[in-house]
């Protein structure tokens, strides 16, 4: 029986720089390993769509295309709606940056994580020994250490440390049945934040998570973050007070 293909999702706003770059290193990490990636283009104003275009004349790489820009959460609904599309339950998915700072080296080592059983999600984690940020905006890793450190004390998530990363492996079953269930709402905090809303959302149908050790290096990416902190610390108000909601109801 024929193994069944690793499916990415692939977040890309003006990645034109970095996508060929990003699927030669998933080429050489998946050597000999099934594949299929779905990228999701959020209304890039770059060369973004020719990239692609060029990409899936020879990859298994099949563009998700919005129109406009709508955002992370609507990337991830898109993106993760159309690789659970067929996927039995225990396949993986995993979630990447378009911009190459998720390194597809570390691929194999979650996969064959996810494999082993006891968890249906694994987390690239800076969190971790052997874990660690390199050549980030200071503004930006202060930013994510304090987000980290917050929803750790608040959510507690069992094998959780590491909330706000993109990079991570999700069983196919659990993920389908968790969006299923929120529908939208699997990302309504909008932002930066939907990262950890999501592992919340998951939490009554997953077994839980584990985390293996991640470099992310910022000086990998090429191009300015569209990430604004300002917008991302509104979302993180919103995700603090659905939490509080939910405890409160339990």
């Amino acid at each position: 029986m024929s193994e069944t293909p690793l499916r990415l999702v692939v977040a890309a706003y003006n990645e034109a720089a970095n996508l060929e770059g990003l699927f030669a290193g998933v080429e050489a990490a998946l050597a000999g390993r099934p594949w299929r990636a779905f990228v999701v283009d959020d209304g890039s104003k770059d060369d973004t769509a020719a990239v692609l275009a060029r990409l899936a004349a020879r990859l298994p790489v099949t563009p998700v295309v919005h129109p406009v820009n709508r955002g992370i959460a609507a990337v991830f609904l898109s993106g993760l709606r159309a690789a659970l599309a067929g996927a039995d339950a225990d396949d993986a998915v995993a979630v990447l940056e378009g911009d190459g700072t998720s390194d597809p080296k570390l691929l194999p080592v979650m996969q064959d994580r996810l494999k082993a059983g006891d968890v249906d999600v694994v987390i690239a984690s800076r969190q971790v020994p052997g874990g660690a940020y390199r050549n980030f905006p200071p503004k930006r890793l202060l930013f994510s250490v304090v987000a980290n450190r917050l929803l750790q004390g608040v959510c507690g998530l069992a094998g959780v440390r590491d909330y706000t990363i993109f990079y991570r492996l999700y069983r196919a079953g659990p993920l389908r049945r968790a969006l299923e269930a929120n529908g939208d709402a699997f990302v309504s905090v909008g932002g930066f934040a939907c990262n950890a809303e999501m592992l919340l959302r998951l939490g009554p149908y997953s077994r839980g998570a584990a985390e293996v050790p991640f470099v992310y290096d910022y000086g990998l990416k090429k191009g300015a973050s569209s990430m604004k902190l300002g917008g991302n610390l509104l979302s993180y108000v919103r995700l603090f007070r659905i939490h509080a909601q939910a405890a409160k109801g339990r």
